[in-house]
């Protein structure tokens, strides 16, 4: 019998540079000892392991109670199972690679990583939350500072009719609330160079101070995006905060209210916060580069390197615009390229076809890559 546990340690990490994908790594690590030693985060993040294995993943929706989890890989350009029992019977969001899980029965909150199933329990409950109120439309966002992977020193945020409640895992035993007026409810919600930024419906960009939930400040870094600036029969579907490549960005998704189901019809990158005297005309970013951003309704947003054999397109944005399935409305998902101005639908008809007859809890979740 093969002795893989012997091997010598070169022969093993240059196995670990052949995996194809975060995930492939990670199982390739619990094989033994011997190779979990070398699948390890500093590895991947040397010798250019990280930007090849940073695949995003597609969770599709799922029946209620179900144990294990399609999802779409770009990179191999086809669904796989995730085996994700801790799902069951919970609702849940994702940032930075990892999973917020909301138990329906007692209101618990956990992080979980989806990939290695790591779990972090959270304190409870989340004030001013009951479980009538619990639902992917009641909890609008959740947001990591960031990732528990590298740090125990990390700020768990969600957001839910106007309030941000926030902890800090393993330093507080409580939830903190702080109510945000601001106009409008807000689309999105981040964390960028340690200050917590929001953007609402109409395109208002915000820094949410909320060191003292006593006196939470909100600061207006981006006033409101101008109607002129839409376009003929043009409005605001969904606004996303998302980072890529050091910069801030707010993408803005439109839609005309006369097409069917109110589909995406285009995007416009802004880069925030503005400068002095600078305009919403002034700060566009009409080229993403050999970067793609990836969006979604129940996720943080994020940006990821593109390459010829990455398996998704540069200078191009991922689009989910459904926060759950709909047994009437078509998903709203797609690819928007920065070049031309066109989008593709070219998922197939499994992803954004009505699930009609089916229990869905939530929609499409995009997965940032993550250890």
């Amino acid at each position: 019998m093969a002795d893989w546990a012997g091997l010598p340690r070169e022969l093993i990490l240059s196995l670990a540079e052949r995996m194809g994908s975060l995930e492939e790594f990670i199982v390739f690590g619990a094989v033994c000892k011997s190779w979990r030693s070398v699948a390890t985060k500093e590895n991947y993040f040397t010798c250019e392991l990280g930007p090849k294995h940073q695949v995003p993943l597609l969770i599709l929706p799922q029946e209620k109670g179900a144990a294990t989890r399609k999802c779409y890989n770009l990179k191999k350009r086809k669904i796989c199972q995730l085996n994700l029992s801790e799902l069951e019977d919970k609702l849940f969001l994702s940032s930075l690679g990892w999973l917020l899980t909301v138990s329906k029965k007692d209101l618990k909150f956990c992080l979980i990583h989806p990939l290695n199933h790591a779990r972090i329990e959270l304190p409870r409950p989340v004030p001013n939350m009951a479980p009538s109120l619990l639902s992917n439309f009641s909890i609008r966002k959740f947001v990591l500072s960031t990732s528990p992977s590298w740090t125990s020193n990390f700020i768990v945020m969600v957001y839910q009719s106007q309030t941000v409640s926030f902890c800090r895992p393993g330093h507080s035993e409580h939830w903190i609330s702080v109510c945000l007026h601001t106009p409008g409810i807000l689309n999105d919600l981040t964390y960028y160079e340690g200050q917590l930024y929001a953007v609402n419906y109409y395109g208002h960009v915000f820094i949410c101070d909320i060191e003292d939930p006593k006196q939470a400040e909100v600061r207006i870094v981006a006033p409101q995006f101008p109607k002129e600036y839409l376009g003929p029969m043009m409005q605001i579907k969904v606004a996303y905060l998302v980072e890529s490549a050091g910069d801030l960005l707010v993408v803005l998704c439109f839609f005309n209210p006369k097409t069917k189901f109110h589909a995406t019809t285009g995007c416009r990158v802004f880069k925030v916060p503005f400068s002095d005297g600078s305009s919403w005309l002034d700060s566009e970013v009409k080229n993403l580069g050999n970067r793609s951003l990836f969006l979604c309704r129940n996720a943080s947003s994020f940006s990821v390197e593109a390459s010829d054999c990455s398996g998704w397109k540069p200078n191009c944005i991922y689009f989910m615009n459904n926060k759950r399935a709909s047994l009437r409305v078509d998903m709203d998902m797609g690819i928007f390229n920065m070049d031309d101005g066109q989008i593709e639908r070219p998922f197939d008809n499994s992803f954004n076809i009505c699930y009609k007859g089916r229990n869905y809890e939530t929609s499409h979740l995009w997965i940032e890559p993550s250890f």
